[in-house]
């Protein structure tokens, strides 16, 4: 936990250890798309925010998973066995980039992922600088063609779907976004949490499995709201008043 948000989970029972819970259940959004899209070696994929590093446990040998984290008490925490063993226990090859990710991202080499995941978005006090029009140019940049970029959106005080879809339609990409936020008893029980996730790609087609999922939805936009960008942004339009 880091203030009210929860940053992973990893289940005591050995035989549950690999086993991605919270936002990044086999069930959810996330593990729609990397049962989609991550399958084989070799694969390269990018997140920005490490957290206990849950969805390591979905990576395969022969794959390269890349971490772009900005605070170094998490790396520690999430590769230290006592705590947390995702990063640990993966038969993926592994990094964990320290730094700002608009920073550390640039310096990667241009079209280096099939996948990348940004998780960046759930806490009250959200990197508005990872969800700018020039935000989004890099990870396009960085993206190879075909690939796609998942976005965890899920956030108690703000709606951040139209400031997403809002960008997607600026960059003419394809954009959808499936809501799991009803969990069953039985899921919660097994640490399943609800979750919205949205992704985007350059075509329909690049995104078309998950299209093609009746779960999975156009991305809802606002036309009322001016797109996001470096010089302007405006949280109070996105924030849940209630």
């Amino acid at each position: 936990m880091h203030g009210k948000t929860l940053h992973g989970v990893q289940s005591l029972d050995p035989a549950r250890r690999r086993e991605s819970l919270a936002y990044y259940h086999r069930t959810g959004p996330a593990g729609d798309v990397l049962a989609l899209y991550g399958q084989g070696a070799p694969k390269r994929i990018g997140l920005v925010g490490l957290g206990a590093g849950s969805l390591a446990s979905f990576a395969q040998p022969g794959q390269r998973w890349t971490y772009f984290e900005i605070d170094p008490v998490v790396k520690e925490l999430a590769r230290d066995p006592r705590f947390f063993t995702f990063l640990r226990d993966s038969p993926g090859t592994l990094r964990v980039v320290l730094g700002d990710a608009r920073l550390t991202l640039a310096a990667e080499p241009e079209a280096a992922f099939d996948l990348l995941f940004l998780d960046a978005y759930s806490s009250d006090a959200i990197p508005v600088h990872l969800v700018t029009r020039e935000a989004l140019a890099l990870y396009l940049r960085k993206l190879r063609p075909g690939g796609l970029l998942a976005f965890h959106i899920s956030n108690l005080h703000l709606d951040l779907e139209p400031v997403f879809a809002n960008l997607a339609r600026d960059a003419h990409l394809a954009c959808f976004t499936r809501d799991d936020t009803v969990v069953s008893a039985e899921l919660h029980d097994l640490g399943k949490a609800p979750s919205v996730w949205l992704v985007m790609a350059r075509r329909t087609e690049d995104v078309e499995k998950l299209a093609s999922d009746p779960r999975w939805q156009s991305s809802r936009g606002d036309p009322r709201q001016s797109v996001w960008t470096d010089d302007y942004s405006n949280l109070l339009s996105v924030f849940r008043w209630r």
